[in-house]
């Protein structure tokens, strides 16, 4: 299956007509005429009317990550992986744990009726419910199996960008920060080349990532410097990394102590429903006090 279906797939999912889906970025013709695969679509376009449609790229790729872009007859098709998809990354930013815990049930009835997800469904259910719990203990062997694949190889780009900053909640501290390390640098050295947005997006998560590992292990601000300066040299200031930079500005305030500072942007972010990045910030009440 193409980008085309993939993208149709996705604005039928979400309920959007193709004018709402292209979202001013490009014509309602051209869009049309990639949907039905007429027209390709450059990487950059693509982030974009995904990003306007708040789908998250990390899901939108992962379907292509089991092989060639083609439904499996012993799988569950790629549509309903990606209904399945936003549901756990609706549940998550709402750090809905009962929530997760029944799409975690469809998931394993899925695998006992012998047409299972493919695997990136249940590694991204069990690492956000891992995120929000801070626990281990039920993240199964075949994930564990895949952060090890991710964790041996050294070819980044966007998808490994996502998805072992996602597996940082599954690793050791030196390992956390060997592999930021090595993920800044690579982002750097590519740079010197055409260095491509879907690359920006996945390095910059992957930056909230670390942070978020970083405010959990109580590390201290001297560890976390080289990852404030790399996202302060190498993220743009555009309107589409907005919310990344409020992440990371939040968590500068909290190791600087700053509780006004860290009420303000606590806030920003409760409003817009996105408080799975809230690791262990203590959230203010409306009467200033704090609830932890």
């Amino acid at each position: 299956m193409r980008i085309g279906k993939l993208l149709r797939e996705s604005r039928l999912a979400a309920g959007l007509t193709q004018t709402e889906m292209v979202a001013g970025v490009v014509s309602e013709s051209f869009y049309s005429k990639v949907e039905r695969g007429i027209h390709s679509i450059d990487a950059d376009t693509l982030i974009e009317i995904l990003k306007a449609n708040h789908i998250n790229p990390v899901q939108f790729f992962s379907k292509t990550l089991d092989g060639p872009i083609q439904e499996s007859p012993h799988k569950k098709s790629l549509q309903d992986a990606s209904f399945m998809a936003n549901k756990i990354a609706n549940s998550a930013n709402k750090r809905d744990l009962e929530k997760l815990g029944q799409l975690k049930k469809e998931i394993d009835q899925a695998e006992e009726q012998g047409k299972p997800y493919y695997i990136w469904i249940p590694y991204i259910l069990e690492l956000m419910t891992a995120w929000i719990t801070h626990s281990t203990d039920d993240i199964s062997e075949p994930v564990k199996k895949k952060i090890q694949h991710l964790s041996k190889g050294n070819n980044w780009g966007f998808l490994n960008y996502e998805y072992l900053g996602m597996a940082f909640i599954a690793l050791t501290p030196e390992q956390v920060l060997n592999f930021s390390h090595t993920a800044y640098q690579s982002y750097v050295k590519n740079s010197e080349n055409i260095l491509s947005y879907t690359n920006t997006v996945g390095i910059a998560d992957l930056v909230i990532d670390f942070l978020m590992y970083a405010y959990i292990h109580n590390f201290n601000k001297e560890l976390c410097a080289e990852t404030f300066t790399f996202f302060d040299k190498n993220i743009p200031y555009e309107a589409s990394f907005y919310q990344h930079r409020v992440i990371v500005r939040l968590y500068k305030t909290l190791f600087d102590n700053d509780t006004e500072k860290v009420d303000f942007y606590t806030r920003l972010l409760e409003e817009d429903n996105f408080t799975f990045c809230l690791q262990n910030v203590p959230v203010a009440k409306k009467d200033g006090s704090h609830a932890h």
